[in-house]
């Protein structure tokens, strides 16, 4: 099959790669020229424009999809891409994009006879080479249709239709926040390894040995003890400014709206907002109320 990419940042360039590997034609455009050049030195097709793009693209319906940050951009290109595509033609969101924005998009699309689908796209970087996890929302038709290149480019049994449009987004959504949640628990296991009673512990022996038959043995865990293998004690990296792409808060919402207990999640969402202020109003306030109510001793300035 053949595909046209929008979007050559970390996620979109290793998808590019994967495909190539697996003899898919790949149509390419990207806003900077460099990751351009460089995946076209590997087989891909580049274009200058996107109408150049999808003129390139020869199998019908012609595939597009989009592989960049959510919100604004990703909608303006949405919309920028659809006007070149015909009837019938394929247009995904492979980005983290709100699921009410994608069902929205979808039926901005459906008047333009355009299938959309909503793409959770999971496996970070290493996914290149591993494979990738991927979540579809929207027409079931056009999900079967693009079936050859989630084989492509996932692993095994690593995709899904999710059911009708923002599906994939939302269950993506939910994936993202339990992400969160238990990375947050590994950091504070890891700190309390660090900081507790005994104080010479090889944190990256701990996490080898936790990824060899343990229950938390995970793609985490793995990455955490890559992170340990770099900087035995993560010295080098700053204490704060932990930042999310906005599916937790997402996802907050959510359980907030339907009355679904999330506590563990939301809470590792909010640990991430209190990780941006080492000053922060909050922790102020916490310690004026413990001064007056306890009589616990406060440093001033």
């Amino acid at each position: 099959m053949e595909i046209g990419i929008i979007g050559l940042g970390k996620m979109g360039k290793n998808m590019v790669s994967r495909l190539l590997n697996k003899n898919q034609r790949v149509v390419v455009w990207n806003r900077s020229p460099g990751p351009l050049e460089e995946v076209s030195q590997n087989g891909a097709i580049p274009s200058v424009s996107i109408s150049d793009l999808v003129s390139k693209l020869q199998e019908s319906p012609r595939i597009v999809w989009i592989m960049l940050p959510s919100g604004e951009i990703t909608e303006q290109m949405i919309n920028k891409v659809a006007s070149y595509l015909k009837k019938g033609d394929i247009l995904i969101d492979g980005g983290n994009s709100n699921f009410h924005d994608s069902i929205r998009m979808h039926n901005e699309l459906e008047k333009k006879e355009i299938k959309f689908l909503d793409m959770g796209v999971s496996g970070g970087l290493v996914a290149a080479k591993r494979g990738y996890c991927m979540m579809v929302g929207g027409e079931k038709k056009a999900y079967e249709h693009i079936i050859p290149l989630l084989q492509a480019m996932c692993v095994e049994g690593g995709y899904q239709y999710m059911g009708d449009s923002g599906r994939g987004h939302y269950v993506k959504m939910v994936h993202n926040s339990i992400e969160y949640g238990i990375m947050q628990a590994m950091a504070e296991g890891f700190e309390l390894l660090a900081e507790g009673r005994f104080k010479d512990l090889n944190l990256k022996e701990i996490a080898h040995v936790w990824n060899n038959g343990s229950i938390i043995s995970s793609f985490l865990m793995e990455m955490a003890e890559n992170a340990f293998s770099k900087d035995p004690l993560l010295d080098k990296i700053e204490p704060c400014c932990v930042k999310d792409s906005g599916e937790g808060h997402w996802a907050a919402l959510e359980a907030m709206k339907y009355s679904v207990p999330f506590t563990v999640n939301t809470y590792a969402l909010h640990a991430r907002y209190a990780s941006r202020d080492e000053n922060s109003m909050a922790y102020r306030t916490l310690n004026a109320l413990r001064n007056e109510f306890g009589g616990h001793p406060i440093k001033t300035k």
